[in-house]
């Protein structure tokens, strides 16, 4: 295997757990990157039931490493952070935080196929008071792939996280398209897809769409109550333009649309509340370092 592949693997796998993830980072969000960095604003939208407005902004982060174990084994160790700041029109705003260790690998059974494991450890919390058993998250995910041709690959497994609110499984389907020699289509569905095509050498254009979420303690004098736990999940598509600086650094310009954005309230994990926000274009931009694929 050689090391650009490797490079090329680990960044696309390492966005299985960091993502935006929403939380996970999920995000997501950070799917095809050794390294990188965005930040996303959502205007305000109404909040379902209320007469008041939610306004949001994120930053995310992450970093990993490839260990080369043998020709057909890759592991790899990542980190990563997502910051949420929360502003109610109709009430004190408030910061989340959810900072993620990550472990994984990827073994080559074949020319064919393989198999990718995941294991992601972290905290989900207002952090403003001590770290406790409510704060700790985990993600799993596992799948087994198959690469049909250098153009074709695709895979089926399941992720085991908190996007949907509780820890939950969810089927997972990775997917690796080029149908035309300027257009691909990849992502890990349901966390992350991108359709994209190479306009330009400096150039892609497509379009991005990501399903994120986690589960977030918070203190009681964010709440006003005790024990609580803030779940939401977030679902958004939009259009995306991606200037390539050099052939390993990389802007994204984007425009996401929060189709669906549900959050929930648990009080020692019995729900004490469920609303919606109404959908909204927010914009977004994200630095990453990785070779681009193409």
């Amino acid at each position: 295997m050689s090391r650009s592949r490797s490079f090329r693997i680990v960044a696309r796998i390492l966005g299985l757990l960091c993502c935006a993830s929403i939380t996970h980072h999920a995000r997501a969000e950070l799917a095809d990157s050794l390294a990188a960095i965005s930040a996303e604003h959502y205007p305000d939208a109404k909040n379902s039931g209320e007469t008041d407005s939610v306004q949001l902004s994120l930053i995310r982060a992450n970093v990993g490493v490839p260990i080369k174990l043998s020709e057909r084994t890759l592991m790899f160790a990542g980190a990563g952070y997502e910051f949420i700041d929360v502003r109610p029109s109709g009430a004190t705003s408030f910061r989340l935080h959810a900072p993620k260790l990550s472990v994984g690998a990827v073994h080559d059974f074949s020319e064919r196929w393989g198999a990718i494991g995941l294991v992601g450890v972290g905290l989900a919390s207002d952090f403003s008071e001590p770290v406790g058993s409510r704060d700790w998250t985990l993600s799993l995910s596992g799948m087994f792939t198959y690469a049909f041709n250098k153009t074709t690959k695709v895979g089926a497994g399941v992720v085991f996280d908190a996007r949907t609110g509780t820890l939950a499984p969810l089927p997972a389907l990775l997917v690796d398209l080029r149908p035309l020699s300027r257009l691909r289509i990849h992502g890990f569905a349901p966390v992350w897809l991108h359709a994209e095509y190479k306009t330009l050498d400096w150039l892609d254009v497509g379009l991005r769409a990501t399903f994120d979420g986690n589960r977030y303690h918070l203190g009681e004098k964010t709440a006003g109550l005790r024990d609580v736990e803030l779940a939401y999940s977030n679902f958004s598509v939009g259009p995306k333009l991606t200037f390539h600086i050099t052939d390993w650094v990389h802007l994204d310009v984007y425009a996401p649309i929060a189709a669906y954005r549900r959050y929930e309230l648990f009080q020692n994990d019995d729900r004490i509340g469920r609303y919606r926000l109404s959908p909204v274009v927010g914009y977004g931009m994200r630095f990453w370092v990785a070779p681009s694929g193409w």
